[in-house]
């Protein structure tokens, strides 16, 4: 099976047109060391010694019409592993280099040309789902797609899968993540699958098969991909605060922002430790989490350094009462309310901050709170 180029990726013909001046390909292509680790990781039969000069060939035509020169000993699942590298390592460094962005693009079209089934399937839903495409692509991708699911086809299905929940029809997606299990059930795309039907079942409250399918996601997937995995089961193992802690650490030391409250008062109102907290706390805040800014402020009322939770107090205030959001009225409501003994104790400094030098509470929050900061070198507090 194979894709016409010209139908499907819309997008190609549209780089093509707005040519630009690149970098040289040495200076946007990843460290050999990277490289070799993340070939390694995705099981490539080539070094990248053998694949530096068809990634660069590729790279070097991508403002022309050119054809890449691409070597015979290079086959469609190795156009297809050179891509998922890229992939990888966008993922892993949260960062996109747009030039390296469209190699990853044109090795999706170089495979699905060459007969990959995986990047056939990528491109014509990337197609079927572009609202701006014409006609005649959105049919010839509706083709594509219906074939690859009539092959059984592992990818095509769980795309299909995710077209169906993200549009409201859970049963059916749900009929098709259990039958690409029946596919294939230990794999990183499996690993996907079990999370989406971890999240089916929390949002159902049955919460005892979401633990067991979050579980499965973790066995079968890697590591950097499983923050929000590990979330929800820091959620779900609450009647164990040591389980939940480990799975909450390891969501939070990815960088998950909706870990970071959640273990913060784990640590301040299970395990008593505030020094641990203040820190979860003031990272999540850096990030603009509100929850973690009312953590801190719960953190100095403990602390009784009435001081800094005045100036907590005041930024909340300031951020959420006046606030059109309705979430945000929420919140305040609800902070005002359960916290009227705290709010009471801070009141008076509240009225002399606001006296003596007006709107006062953004400029100096960070400062104070860094000087409250005891372990300087152990900034995650694990």
């Amino acid at each position: 099976m194979f894709v016409k180029k010209s139908s499907v990726s819309s997008v190609g013909i549209i780089r093509r047109c707005l040519s630009t001046q690149r970098p040289p390909f040495y200076e946007v292509f990843p460290k050999k060391s990277i490289m070799n680790r993340v070939l390694f990781d995705l099981d490539s039969r080539h070094s990248y010694r053998k694949l530096y000069t068809v990634y660069e060939n590729v790279y070097k035509t991508l403002d022309n019409d050119e054809e890449p020169v691409i070597p015979k000993f290079v086959d469609a699942s190795d156009l297809m592993i050179m891509k998922k590298s890229l992939e990888a390592i966008r993922t892993r460094s949260h960062a996109t280099n747009k030039h390296l962005l469209q190699l990853e693009n044109e090795l999706t079209e170089k495979a699905a040309e060459h007969g990959n089934n995986d990047a056939v399937s990528l491109l014509a839903y990337e197609a079927f789902m572009d609202k701006d495409a014409p006609k005649d692509d959105k049919e010839y991708a509706k083709e594509l797609i219906t074939k690859l699911l009539d092959m059984k086809h592992p990818l095509t299905t769980k795309l299909s899968a995710d077209t169906c929940i993200q549009n409201g029809m859970v049963e059916e997606g749900e009929h098709l993540y259990l039958e690409f299990l029946k596919l294939e059930n230990d794999t990183f795309l499996a690993s996907e699958v079990y999370k989406g039907l971890g999240m089916l079942y929390f949002q159902r409250a049955d919460l005892t098969k979401s633990k067991l399918y979050f579980e499965q996601s973790v066995k079968t997937g890697p590591l950097d991909k499983l923050a929000e995995v590990h979330y929800y089961l820091g959620q779900l193992t609450t009647n164990d605060a040591d389980r939940s802690k480990y799975h909450l650490e390891i969501s939070a030391s990815q960088g998950f922002l909706q870990s970071f409250p959640l273990l913060g008062f784990l640590e301040l109102n299970y395990f008593q430790n505030l020094t641990k907290a203040r820190e979860w706390f003031k990272l999540g805040s850096e990030m603009g989490d509100v929850q973690c800014v009312i953590g801190l402020f719960d953190c100095f009322i403990k602390l009784d350094d009435l001081k800094i939770a005045s100036r907590l107090y005041l930024n909340l205030r300031e951020s959420l009462s006046n606030s059109k959001d309705q979430e945000a009225q929420t919140v305040w409501k609800h902070f005002i309310e359960s916290r009227g003994d705290s709010i009471n104790k801070v009141k008076d400094l509240v009225y002399s901050n606001e006296t003596v030098t007006g709107n006062i509470v953004k400029d100096t929050l960070s400062s104070q709170l860094n000087k409250k900061t005891t372990d300087k070198n152990n900034r995650w507090g694990i």
